[in-house]
């Protein structure tokens, strides 16, 4: 199964997990403003706060509390901490998990989900980039060990340029998983509702 085929299944099935969340598979960030970059994550699962103005703060810190949103963040959480292992020892700062889903206060998304396969470090560290700003939780799935690692090293790339005062962007908010794992949240997720 290729990436895309994934992709393409994960969306209906998110879509039945979040019932009374929008979910759309490409979703883009900045639609009509053709002056500027607009990212383009795998999958995005809504409200979307794309209006100038303000922000959806407010109501992403009553969703992520639903039981359903909660559970599935933390799930995602625990094996994002089961992938970093002992990279923690390393570069890699891992937040308490309140602290974490409350990082990414101006997001435009609730959740933004990159899917990567194949694509060369820079490719992914921008799909990285773009989850963390985009979304209040940004996921990325590794389709592979390889991508796995590289996910890793990114990760710790980030936080040595952050210890030595160098400009770094912040991931904090960016949880990385496989792809056996997210099937597996998503499933046992559906399961229990």
């Amino acid at each position: 199964m290729t990436a895309t085929e994934y992709q393409n299944i994960l969306t209906p099935i998110m879509t039945q997990k979040f019932e009374n969340l929008e979910v759309v598979n490409e979703w883009r960030a900045f639609r009509g403003m053709n002056y500027q970059y607009s990212p383009r994550v795998d999958i995005a699962i809504g409200p979307f706060s794309v209006a100038p103005g303000p922000n959806r703060t407010v109501e992403y810190n009553q969703i992520i509390q639903r039981p359903v949103i909660n559970d599935f963040l933390r799930s995602i959480y625990d094996a994002h901490i089961e992938n970093i292992g002992e990279e923690w020892l390393n570069e890699i700062n891992i937040p308490e998990f309140d602290f974490l889903i409350r990082k990414n206060q101006n997001a435009r998304c609730l959740v933004s989900i990159e899917i990567e396969n194949s694509s060369t470090r820079k490719h992914i560290m921008g799909s990285m980039i773009n989850a963390a700003s985009l979304g209040r939780i940004g996921i990325g799935i590794a389709y592979n060990d390889s991508v796995l690692r590289t996910f890793l090293r990114m990760l710790n790339y980030m936080g040595f340029l952050k210890r030595v005062e160098k400009n770094a962007y912040d991931t904090t908010n960016f949880l990385i998983v496989t792809k056996e794992q997210f099937r597996d949240i998503v499933n046992a997720n559906i399961e229990q509702n």
